[in-house]
């Protein structure tokens, strides 16, 4: 790695890359990276009021309620009354939904595969395991304790 090369900057890079290839599958099937990410994080939590969600995908709460309401439209999406708080509303995938999930599975694998090409078991293991702990350890503490 190059001196003014940090870890930083090659996980941006090649976080940036993967997204890119996985954008351009996603399109061919018709999903550009605003649906696939609404879909994709509502798969992971279903129930989730939109607040929430658009806190996941970092996107301002009204450009999220207009791809949802695109994606109700189509029938992708259904919003439900939350029972512990009625002014708000929850989020669910639809079964008119399964088909373009699976659609994104098998892109998304088709991306791992490629970046992953040419790296034993045991390295793609160890790259995990490297990524989980910096994951933990940035979400585990608050920068403004000083520790």
């Amino acid at each position: 790695m190059a001196k003014d090369t940090t870890v930083g900057m090659v996980l941006h890079d090649v976080a940036r890359m993967m997204r890119r290839d996985f954008d351009r599958r996603a399109r061919s099937a018709g999903l550009s990276r605003a649906r696939w990410q609404v879909l994709w994080h509502l798969s992971r939590h279903e129930g989730i009021h939109q607040a929430a969600l658009a806190e996941l995908l970092d996107v301002a709460p009204i450009s999220l309620a207009r791809q949802l309401d695109r994606l109700e439209e189509e029938g992708l999406v259904q919003r439900r009354a939350d029972p512990g708080d009625r002014r708000r509303c929850l989020l669910y995938l639809t079964e008119a939904a399964t088909p373009a999930l699976e659609s994104l599975r098998g892109k998304a694998a088709q991306t791992r595969q490629r970046a992953l090409d040419g790296l034993a078991v045991e390295d793609v293991e160890a790259l995990q395991r490297v990524l989980e702990t910096m994951r933990s350890n940035l979400s585990d503490r608050n920068p403004e304790e000083g520790e």
